[in-house]
């Protein structure tokens, strides 16, 4: 199948907030006709999986309104204007799990939901953590919850992790090793 693109012929703002914008472009299709794409907009982030001295990974709990629910998920964030994904997944780690990475390692990355949204998330393995907290946003309530490795692909067949970022990115760091990744104690 060849690929297809659809050219925006218009495009309307419906709605920018803090976090996320949304417009309303109108496309011409490949056999000539118009359709209309919703596109939330949200730049790029980081989620990261860090794995601290005694090898166990930090996961956070946090509510999440557009659910209602709580969830249990790897740490993430927006980069901020003009900073590295690098930069990002530092800070981040700082502000939600009061740990400063020592290392981190690429993983790659991936779209959240491309089907209506253009969010990617760079994926990292952060390891060598030592003790650094940032103050986090006052609009967040987290709880840092490590978890030993053994635990991750049950926590995973449960649902108990249901997040795509965090099912992907813990499915992610267990294939690059086929064991959980190595601890850096030095």
């Amino acid at each position: 199948m060849a690929e297809q693109e659809e050219p925006t012929l218009s495009s309307r703002r419906v709605y920018q907030g803090r976090v996320v914008g949304l417009r309303v472009d109108t496309v011409r299709l490949p056999h000539g006709g118009t359709g209309q794409r919703e596109i939330v907009e949200h730049g790029e982030a980081v989620v990261l999986v860090p794995v601290d001295p005694q090898g166990r990974v930090l996961l956070v709990r946090q509510y999440r309104k557009a659910i209602e629910r709580m969830l249990l998920e790897l740490p993430a964030g927006g980069l901020d204007p003009g900073e590295t994904p690098e930069e990002a997944a530092v800070r981040e780690m700082q502000e939600e799990t009061g740990y400063y990475p020592g290392r981190l390692e690429a993983l790659g990355g991936f779209f959240v939901a491309p089907g209506y949204c253009q969010e990617y998330l760079h994926l990292f393995l952060a390891t060598d953590l030592r003790p650094s907290r940032l103050d986090a946003d006052d609009d967040e309530n987290i709880e840092v919850v490590p978890t030993d490795w053994a635990e991750v692909p049950a926590l995973l067949d449960s649902g108990a992790v249901c997040d795509a970022k965090s099912v992907a990115g813990l499915l992610r760091a267990l294939q690059r090793t086929q064991t959980p990744p190595e601890v850096s104690h030095g």
